[in-house]
């Protein structure tokens, strides 16, 4: 559900000499009409896993993503792909007990047919305990397949149970480094307090759709 973005031309018309000119072409910066795929960051492939150490810049915050696709399932009537995300927070990498660290747990169901988000249950817990909601959209919605730069939407937001709602989301496309696009995905989540967050991610992608590298909110996936 891209946005066209339609550009009108404008008809320069100046005084000069009478001279003939020809104006040059636009030079081409590895953008124009380049697709990435996306295949990667909305496969439901059954056990694929998608696993990284993030960092702060500074290094005074490190954290751990993993996010596995399991086994398809029906869930009232509707044959569903349930994906399980584990995201916890630490003050140092090695060596720190991890039991008051904020942990985000959820499993979201898309409809396999249509990868349709449908639902999406989380937990935000320290030392175990924390806000535990199920989350229901409000519309159907899925991400495209494949983006341009300067592509963008929003997505529809989510009714949760303890009176909790997630405003809608969007995304949008922006240039990375060596020809490379990044994928910015805003969204809401709750913090262990219950209260209502934003949450950015960012997926670096190349032209062949490899993640190079996540970003969520300041922490960045590194490698030794």
């Amino acid at each position: 559900m891209n946005k066209s973005v339609f550009l009108i031309p404008l008809l320069l018309i100046g005084c000069g000499d009478g001279g003939d000119k020809k104006n040059d072409p636009p030079k081409d910066d590895g953008y124009t009409n380049t697709s990435f795929s996306l295949e990667n960051v909305t496969s439901l492939t059954a056990g694929k896993v998608y696993a990284t150490e993030l960092m702060e810049s500074d290094k005074t915050g490190f954290a751990d993503l993993y996010i596995k696709n399991q086994q398809e399932t029906v869930v009232n009537g509707v044959l569903v792909t349930p994906q399980y995300r584990h995201f916890v927070v630490k003050e140092s990498r090695f060596g720190s007990s991890t039991m008051a660290a904020p942990t985000w747990e959820s499993t979201s169901y898309f409809d396999t047919a249509t990868k349709n988000v449908i639902s999406f249950q989380l937990s935000v817990t320290r030392s175990g305990m924390g806000p535990r909601i199920i989350c229901t959209s409000l519309s159907p919605y899925h991400l495209p397949n494949q983006v341009k730069l300067g592509d963008k939407d929003s997505m529809p937001g989510f009714s949760c149970d303890n009176n909790i709602a997630f405003s809608a989301g969007s995304w949008r496309t922006e240039k990375a480094d060596k020809g490379n696009l990044n994928f910015i995905v805003r969204t809401q989540t709750l913090d262990p307090e219950a209260n209502i967050i934003d949450e950015t991610t960012t997926y670096t992608i190349d032209p062949q759709g490899n993640i190079l590298s996540v970003q969520i909110n300041n922490l960045k996936s590194f490698t030794d």
